[in-house]
């Protein structure tokens, strides 16, 4: 389960969302896409299915949740990826519970190869259920001084949480705009360097592929590695970490 975050808005993280799925099953993978900005979720949009079912529907239908049901709510996509769709309503966002998005990620483990979660900025109580279900975590920054001040401010509340930072990818969107912020400046910001540089041309199709494919790699009984840097690339691991709660904390 890859939980693809980004703590402000508009840093692609339902576009790498949706490529890494369509990724994930173009290499014959039973894939699962789920949209988590409950109120606002484009999921659907970006990926061009019909959210004929949504989660809404699934929450308030009848009888209890199972794979077979979940499975009847889960919208094919042309890649051979198929999507839980988000709300079409921001005020039914509320009829989703914690306790429902935890059956659900327990279910979609269990009946698929990979799961990827398209989450909504920051860290509402949605978000931290995913990442708490998750093996790996892409974290989305793009190259403006805000986008890497969040960045930073999530992977350092990610560490408060125990998230392994082994399963934890820095992922640099438009990385090739010219703003006169240097790689040094990256990560004297956000305190690394990222592991994932995805350009904002055409090179980016074939950047979300090969992060696919180094996801595919990594899965297995094998222990997983430190990241390393790759150019328009991604390293990530596989296991499950036992961690904090990051609402049960108190100074």
């Amino acid at each position: 389960m890859i939980c693809i975050l980004g703590p402000k808005g508009g840093v692609g993280k339902t576009v790498t969302a949706s490529n890494l799925g369509a990724a994930l099953a173009g290499a014959a993978k039973r894939v699962a896409v789920v949209d988590l900005d409950l109120q606002f979720g484009d999921l659907a949009l970006c990926m061009g299915v019909r959210p004929e079912t949504t989660i809404f529907d699934l929450a308030n239908s009848p009888g209890t949740l199972d794979a077979e049901k979940l499975d009847a709510y889960l919208v094919p996509h042309e890649s051979g990826a198929r999507v839980l769709v988000a709300p079409t309503r921001p005020d039914h966002a509320s009829g989703i519970t914690i306790d429902f998005l935890r059956d659900i990620y327990g279910i979609l483990r269990a009946t698929h190869d990979f799961v990827v979660v398209d989450t909504s900025p920051g860290f509402s109580p949605e978000v931290i259920s995913a990442i708490d279900a998750s093996s790996e975590v892409c974290m989305l920054t793009m190259l403006d001084t805000l986008s890497l001040k969040n960045a930073r401010l999530g992977l350092e509340t990610l560490d408060l949480m125990g998230y392994d930072r082994q399963h934890t990818v820095l992922v640099l969107n438009r990385a090739d705009s010219r703003v006169g912020i240097s790689d040094d400046d990256v990560q004297r910001i956000v305190g690394r360097k990222p592991e994932v540089r995805v350009p904002s041309d055409v090179e980016a199709a074939h950047s979300f592929r090969r992060l696919g494919d180094v996801f595919l790699s990594r899965v297995g009984p094998q222990p997983a590695k430190p990241a390393e840097p790759i150019e328009a690339s991604a390293a990530d691991g596989d296991g499950k970490r036992g961690r904090r709660h990051l609402l049960a904390r108190r100074s």
